[in-house]
């Protein structure tokens, strides 16, 4: 089972520089690009795993999120289903970060992500 945290744990890792990939496993990755968290890697959750695989180690700190909380858990208990080993969701979302004032930032142009 993955650990779920929420949009303020996420924010306080961030504001405490704590080492993690943060991912936003949402299938759009146009929309995911042009408002993000900062230092989102944006990659599909059908495209997770095989991208995660060829970039990091298995045994890395990953949070998770996506559009809503229950397609971010999904999508870690999947990574974690497959040997990931520190694996985190956040039970939020996105505009729940924005409406607590916490800034995003454009990762314009997007990288596409191919299978």
């Amino acid at each position: 089972m993955v650990q779920a945290i929420s949009v303020d744990d996420l924010k306080k890792k961030i504001d405490q520089q704590e080492s993690f990939i943060l991912v936003n496993a949402a299938d759009n990755v146009s929309v995911c690009s042009m408002d993000a968290i900062k230092g989102t890697y944006c990659i599909p959750r059908k495209q997770l795993l095989g991208q995660l695989g060829v970039l990091f180690s298995k045994s890395v700190h990953f949070i998770i999120y996506c559009i809503t909380p229950e397609c971010a858990r999904e999508a870690a208990e999947e990574l974690h289903e497959h040997g990931y080993t520190n694996v985190e969701y956040v039970n939020g979302t996105l505009l729940e970060w924005k409406d607590k004032g916490y800034a995003t930032e454009s990762l314009w142009p997007a990288y596409d992500w191919h299978d």
